[in-house]
């Protein structure tokens, strides 16, 4: 037992600088499994793939999501004889920041699955390497916070202004992520609704190789012939001028925290922002092909997932 203590207090949510600053640096490596993610499949999600290795969509999310608020609470709590007193003695600006990051892992790991009508199995490999991705996140954020206790300047007219706009950034991400997302979930909710999996559909050209379209009014509904999946095109906000604006949105919310947070000097930060963007971007190209295979030459143009740029 004092040999596991050891590991969790010396190492896995040491607030040491040494160790702290390992981690840090190991972070930077995750864009190199990005570019692997680059050249295959993500299993998971649109693309996800059948495999003995697969676990239930809405188990796995939040499983690993919930990795990161706890690897970040676990570091105050473990090395902390008071760990209330530790959150308290934190400047004003990381309270809400820490606020700010449970409220989104409360909303990514708990609500928006739940909300969610379904999500496609997820590939173990996906699990596990989200899983370490999160704890990295939670635990590199909390150490910043405990190390930087007493050094933040909190009185200048530039770090409220700096701190504000970053707030502000935040909200409009966290919002335009979940407003987004929920477009998704809507055409999944109304598919269940209207039965189109059973509805009426006809073969039509244009669309992609093995799907049909469903008779609906005024709107474009395919399903796959041998799956029976129902697919319909996202619109409204964002979704007009790129196919994952959920994902842009995120971005947005996360370089708000990162901007409040001090810029360049919260590595943690950076490193997180950074290594969303590289995973992300992957599969929002992926998420492209996934939507010319079903929509073929009746598919939209726009851009992958910067509206107007990628």
């Amino acid at each position: 037992m004092e040999y596991l203590r050891l590991i969790y207090t010396d190492y896995l949510f040491s607030p040491d600088p040494a160790v702290y600053r390992a981690h840090v640096q190991l972070f930077h490596f995750f864009p190199v499994v990005c570019i692997l993610q680059s050249m295959i499949t993500t299993p998971m999600g649109k693309t996800s793939v059948k495999s003995c290795l697969n676990l239930p969509g809405k188990l796995s999310w939040i499983l690993m999501e919930l990795i990161s608020p706890i690897s970040f609470f676990l570091t105050f709590y473990l090395n902390s004889k008071d760990p209330i007193a530790t959150l308290s003695a934190l400047p004003t600006s990381h309270k809400i920041l820490s606020v700010l990051y449970l409220i989104h892992y409360v909303n990514r790991a708990l609500v928006s699955p739940l909300r969610a009508p379904a999500y496609a199995p997820a590939h173990i490999i996906v699990l596990t390497v989200a899983t370490y991705f999160n704890y990295i996140n939670g635990y590199s954020l909390s150490s910043f916070f405990i190390l930087q206790q007493g050094n933040v300047s909190e009185v200048s007219s530039w770090w409220k202004l700096r701190f504000s706009i970053g707030v502000v950034m935040w909200a409009i991400g966290f919002w335009g992520n979940i407003w987004h997302e929920d477009v998704l979930y809507e055409i999944r909710r109304r598919a269940k609704r209207e039965h189109l999996e059973t509805a009426k559909a006809k073969k039509e050209e244009g669309l992609g190789e093995g799907i049909e379209r469903v008779i609906v009014p005024d709107r474009l509904v395919v399903r796959a012939e041998n799956t029976g999946h129902v697919y319909e095109i996202p619109e409204g906000g964002l979704w007009s001028y790129c196919w994952h604006p959920h994902y842009f949105m995120e971005w947005v919310e996360w370089t708000g925290f990162l901007i409040a947070a001090g810029g360049l000097e919260c590595a943690p930060a950076v490193n997180f922002l950074v290594n969303e963007i590289a995973s992300m971007t992957p599969r929002a190209f992926q998420g492209v092909e996934f939507y010319k295979r079903k929509f073929g030459r009746r598919l939209p143009e726009r851009k992958a997932v910067v509206p107007f740029l990628l």
